[in-house]
């Protein structure tokens, strides 16, 4: 694969960390306060990650010799304000589902080049423990692999 559609394949990573909801959670302060402390923890820990997965997916576009793609606002995830965790949680599960999906997919994708090879693994590996974590807030028993 071409260094040009590995970067169309990174720059599409990036549009789905900065389109993905736990970005918003942090604008829907509400719902956030309703929270117990060890969730809103782990609700602000999940931002704080998808935050950092943006800035590794630009810095390495940018290493590639590539431009990130502009910022992506994604107006759907409005609903969240005023929301309950328990309503919350099976729509974070589904989303993280989907987005692991589309990582292992690129994972295969982009195996020409070591660097982005070894960041979409480690990205993917961080979306995997956060779904766990997600599971165990929704009282959910992981899956068996």
């Amino acid at each position: 694969m071409d260094r040009e559609a590995i970067l169309d394949i990174l720059n599409e990573l990036l549009g789905l960390e900065q389109e993905s909801s736990p970005d918003r959670l942090t604008e829907s302060t509400m719902f956030i306060s309703r929270l117990a402390v060890e969730e809103a923890a782990t609700v602000q820990e999940m931002v704080q990650a998808s935050r950092e997965h943006s800035a590794w997916l630009s810095d390495l576009i940018v290493k590639l010799e590539g431009i990130p793609g502009p910022r992506v606002v994604f107006t759907a995830s409005a609903d969240l304000h005023f929301q309950e965790l328990s309503h919350v949680l099976p729509r974070l599960m589904r989303e993280h589902q989907a987005l692991i999906r589309k990582y292992e997919f690129a994972a295969g994708r982009v195996t020409a080049e070591p660097l982005a090879s070894e960041l979409v693994e480690r990205i993917l590996r961080r979306h995997r423990q956060s779904l766990e974590v997600l599971r165990s807030l929704n009282g959910q028993a992981a899956p068996a692999r």
